[in-house]
């Protein structure tokens, strides 16, 4: 008697969760924003599904969301046909990230680090400890012999008005992979850049230094660009290969909801070969689905700096700062003009 009870209860639960997904995609549809009550539904739908949910969803957004005859790759980072991106997307289908052939050129690199040395950037407090009234003094200078917390973050206005960010953006080659993996036209999402620092050597949940997933979209792609040299004490990016496929994460993890795990909770569930650590020099460029399973380790020496562009088939989900495009790049005005959807959430008075 008692099961069933809780399996009703339990039915109860994923009916009122599917109705506020619903009632929630009806208010999007009209006013391009998501009910923090239809985020939280999606979310607990990943975790009593597996992610069959978000497969359904995106099944039905493939329907009015369609691949857009986007510009061919232009042979930068190793992607020079379709077919090249075709091919890398079915490795991120299979093991949830690529490292791709070239990196960024070192011009690009030194520019990016120069930008983030020069401009002011937020510190994030550590899990725990007290925020601030005037959060705007927060914002400060990074000065690499002296971190003042783990991670500096830089505003997004600030990172999406820097030529060479753009550059990324509108780059033929990072476009196609993204179409390839979404089957969809890509919209430019949740553009960002930080430093984490050897301020702790003890990981924190703020700088996401806990495994965890990501569940702010319906299906996305993100792609992680090393500005920095990273080594094992830099702390690299660390990914669970093959967590990002539908019944990738257990339901034992999943029972714990949007939750930061650690390493002995996700080692029991995983082989150790599982558990890859991107070492790389700067300029290095990583297209990974965050819906598995991932974290950045905790610095030991030195610093990284990370900049994170990723592209999604919708922007139902979680809720972010707006922000647009102050000026614009040649190729980039050129390309919001001809593919105003894959850069709508960045751009005034869009129509979609």
């Amino acid at each position: 008697m008692n099961k069933l009870i809780l399996r009703l209860r339990a039915v109860r639960r994923v009916a009122k969760d599917l109705l506020a997904l619903l009632m929630g995609a009806g208010l999007y549809a009209f006013r391009r924003t998501t009910p923090d009550s239809a985020h939280q539904a999606m979310i607990r739908l990943f975790c009593w599904s597996g992610g069959r949910s978000n497969d359904l969803i995106t099944t039905l957004i493939r329907i009015s969301n369609r691949k857009a005859t986007l510009p061919r790759p232009s042979g930068e980072l190793g992607v020079s046909t379709g077919a090249d991106a075709e091919r890398i997307a079915d490795y991120i289908r299979r093991d949830g990230s690529y490292v791709f052939d070239q990196r960024l050129s070192a011009d690009i690199c030194d520019r990016l680090l120069d930008f983030a040395l020069h401009t002011p950037a937020r510190i994030r407090p550590a899990k725990g400890d007290p925020m601030p009234a005037d959060a705007e003094r927060l914002k400060t200078i990074y000065d690499r012999r002296n971190p003042l917390a783990v991670r500096y973050d830089f505003d997004t206005g600030d990172v999406l008005n820097c030529a060479d960010v753009q550059s990324i953006m509108v780059n033929p080659s990072v476009l196609s992979v993204a179409q390839s993996y979404l089957n969809s036209t890509p919209i430019a999402d949740v553009v960002s850049m930080w430093w984490h620092t050897a301020f702790s050597d003890q990981p924190d949940e703020e700088a996401a230094q806990f495994f965890h997933f990501d569940m702010d979209r319906i299906k996305w792609l993100k792609f992680f660009i090393y500005l920095t040299d990273v080594g094992p004490h830099n702390g690299p990016h660390c990914f669970v290969r093959g967590s990002h496929r539908t019944k990738g994460i257990p339901a034992a993890l999943l029972s714990k909801g949007y939750a930061r795990l650690s390493n002995e909770e996700v080692s029991r569930h995983y082989r150790q070969d599982q558990i890859v650590q991107f070492v790389a020099p700067r300029g290095t460029v990583l297209a990974e689905d965050t819906r598995g399973l991932h974290k950045g380790l905790e610095v030991r020496s030195g610093d990284r700096l990370m900049l994170q562009i990723q592209f999604s088939n919708s922007l139902f989900g979680g809720i972010y700062p707006r922000c647009s495009f102050r000026s614009m790049i040649p190729r980039l005005d050129h390309m919001a003009h001809a593919y105003p959807q894959v850069y709508q959430n960045y751009l005034e008075n869009s129509r979609f």
